[in-house]
């Protein structure tokens, strides 16, 4: 170009990629394109050349189409050959300051239960100052009674200092640390049981994931099927069984929907007829594998063959009486009433002494004080009345029975849906298998 009488002339330079620009850029177009991996592995080749890279970039076009579009979840959720319970991977939304899964589908199941974080300070303490926690709710009798003896305490005190009655320091502190003990060991007794019961579920659902992998190839089709649909229905059996409403037939639980599916009209009648209706799943699990169609038409080579996988569902089947059983006895022993009663009383004459400990020290100011300590000591006596029954006492199912029952019925339709290609949610029309219903229920 021309500027006055000078001419310059500007030639375009040929940039040559090094290694380190080719590497960045591929980084970053790989990031953005989802293929972490596959960066990885092209980075930790020494020998790759420069030219090599610069041949495997990804295009702007390729970029843009692999790219998810904004509607790409809407044709996810509406495609027809999703199953019940899939959903869509990498999901996430923010939710009461966590990072937790979302269901995209209905019947996706949550993979955890409910968890404090640090985070939660906050607005674990605006629900007290609101009156909205539920230990609050139901120790706010005695709380607010020992609160009305505070202040009659004080006010005493106030008009009446000669004549009141005060209280040395002394018996309280000792007093005081026995009864933290005894708080201390109510409190880790109730959480034994708790955590009891979460292992026992635990195992039934090992229990029943063991029988959904083994029985498609241990029996025959439509004998498999039909175990299969038994071991769908045990954990929510189990659950109505254990929370209260094993007197109910099956269709009058909230469980139905989640279960109805899979009997069939006799099998149904079959497990109300009985007082248990986890043991009468396992019945039919039984009687499923003595049936003679099982070794039907088998040669004695096949039957060697599969007779150790038979073996693994009847010990897997006894397992589960077994766990149904520890269940049992968690719900129907409880804490000795009399430790309760004792703990209860105790606490209660140490709460309405304390005022006339401390009123002459504090004065006014005794009240919010013994409040704020009886809230505490109360508090830790009425968790560990919650923990104590792990199936029914707890609010909001925080053993997570309904969360077990879903992940085995979600684990064991998959399995079936990969090795035998049956959907276990369509009962046969005519029930193969001859049941005997037992005895009505009766309650003893």
């Amino acid at each position: 170009m021309n500027l006055g009488k000078t001419q310059f002339s500007v030639q375009p330079k040929v940039i040559t990629p090094t290694r380190e620009m080719l590497t960045s850029f591929f980084l970053c177009a790989a990031l953005v394109n989802g293929q972490s991996a596959s960066v990885s592995s092209s980075l930790s080749s020494r020998r790759t050349s420069p030219q090599a890279l610069a041949n495997r970039m990804p295009t702007v076009a390729a970029m843009q189409a692999s790219r998810p579009s904004r509607t790409s979840s809407k044709v996810f959720k509406n495609e027809k050959g999703l199953q019940k319970g899939q959903f869509q991977p990498n999901a996430f939304t923010f939710n009461k300051n966590r990072l937790i899964d979302t269901p995209q589908r209905r019947g996706r199941v949550r993979v955890k239960g409910a968890r404090y974080t640090s985070q939660d300070w906050f607005r674990n303490f605006r629900t007290l100052l609101l009156l909205k926690s539920s230990i609050l709710r139901r120790i706010s009798t005695h709380l607010i009674f020992n609160i009305l003896v505070a202040a009659a305490a004080a006010t005493w005190f106030h008009y009446h200092p000669d004549t009141f009655l005060s209280l040395p320091v002394t018996p309280h502190s000792l007093s005081g640390a026995a009864l933290s003990l005894l708080l201390v060991f109510r409190t880790n007794s109730a959480y034994d049981r708790f955590w009891e019961a979460r292992k026992k579920l635990g195992s039934v659902v090992d229990n029943c994931r063991g029988l959904a992998n083994v029985a498609p190839t241990a029996l025959p089709a439509h004998l498999a099927t039909e175990f299969g649909r038994m071991t769908v229905a045990f954990p929510y059996m189990l659950r109505i069984h254990l929370t209260g409403r094993g007197q109910l037939k099956v269709s009058e639980t909230s469980d139905a929907p989640d279960v109805m599916p899979f009997f069939s009209q006799k099998q149904l009648q079959t497990v109300d007829s009985y007082f248990s209706k986890p043991m009468a799943t396992l019945s039919i699990m039984n009687q499923i594998l003595a049936s003679k169609e099982v070794t039907e038409g088998e040669d004695s080579t096949t039957r060697l063959e599969k007779l150790p996988s038979r073996q693994i569902l009847q010990e897997n089947v006894n397992q589960l009486v077994a766990q149904t059983g520890a269940c049992e006895r968690i719900q129907g022993c409880p804490v000795p009433l009399s430790y309760s009663r004792h703990l209860s009383r105790y606490l209660t004459i140490w709460s309405m002494t304390l005022p006339y400990v401390l009123t002459p020290i504090l004065g006014w100011y005794s009240i919010p004080v013994i409040g704020l300590i009886c809230w505490s000591l109360f508090s830790i006596e009425e968790i560990g009345h919650m923990i104590e029954e792990p199936f029914a006492g707890l609010p909001g199912d925080q053993v997570q029975t309904k969360r077990v029952a879903d992940v085995i019925k979600r684990d064991t339709v998959n399995m079936y849906d990969q090795q035998l290609g049956v959907d276990l949610a369509d009962p046969p029309a005519v029930d193969t298998l001859k049941l005997r219903p037992a005895h009505p229920a009766v309650v003893y």
